[in-house]
């Protein structure tokens, strides 16, 4: 009853109001099955007469982007404490920068496109600093904004939050390597998942043809992959 009284504000509204939904579901109901009609806007999806389908199914790219009205809503946000030490960042804080990382990537790449470069930069810095990667943790989230510091020609930033990023995962992975056996058994998923998001750091470094970096991070990942060898993980 509901979705059908929502349809008829659909119907009756004639765009003369912005109609919004609110993310963080992504059920095709949700949207009164008009996922292919929506413009993400910050934080949330608009309503549009523009078809835009799915690139794919992942909700994280639901809506094309209207880069110039996301970018100065982005720009507008109130951050409160989010990059103060003086505070503790609870669960809860860190999981709610999951969206937000997306979405500044969606738009940090939307800018990148246009060659709308000291945007994209400005964007990147946001993310960068307002979910200070210490705190936030969420560390495969981070990863885009490496990439865009590539294409934004950054490659020192870029090299540093690898290097960052890099030491994250070897410091998970030496713990699991102190383990029994079995223990590491129990723990095959994590094990497994920290090894291939570490190797979509050095896929970083080659698709922005940075062979050099590439091939001395290499090295240290294979050694990891040695370590795991009975996960059947491929060397790069």
């Amino acid at each position: 009853k509901n979705r059908l009284m929502m349809l008829d504000i659909v119907n009756q509204n004639n765009w003369k109001r912005p109609i919004y939904f609110t993310g963080g579901s992504f059920g095709e109901d949700d949207y009164l099955w008009m996922k292919d009609y929506l413009q993400l806007d910050g934080m949330c999806f608009k309503l549009v007469p523009i078809k835009t389908p799915a690139e794919s199914p992942s909700p994280m790219k639901m809506g094309q982007i209207d880069s110039e009205k996301m970018y100065n809503i982005v720009m507008k946000w109130d951050w409160g404490n989010s990059e103060s030490d003086k505070i503790y960042h609870d669960p809860e804080t860190r999981r709610n920068s999951i969206t937000y990382r997306t979405n500044l990537s969606r738009l940090m790449n939307q800018l990148i496109a246009e060659g709308k470069i000291d945007k994209a930069k400005n964007i990147i810095n946001l993310a960068m600093t307002k979910m200070p990667l210490d705190k936030f943790g969420y560390y495969s989230l981070v990863e885009p904004f490496a990439g865009g510091y590539y294409k934004v020609g950054e490659t020192a930033k870029a090299h540093d939050l690898l290097n960052k990023l890099v030491q994250k995962y070897k410091e998970e992975l030496n713990y699991y390597a102190t383990l029994s056996p079995s223990d590491q058994t129990d723990l095959a998923i994590d094990i497994i998942t920290d090894i291939e998001r570490y190797r979509s750091l050095l896929q970083v470094m080659q698709e922005n043809k940075d062979t050099a970096f590439y091939e001395k991070h290499k090295v240290t990942f294979n050694t990891y992959v040695n370590v795991f060898e009975r996960f059947g993980r491929e060397k790069e």
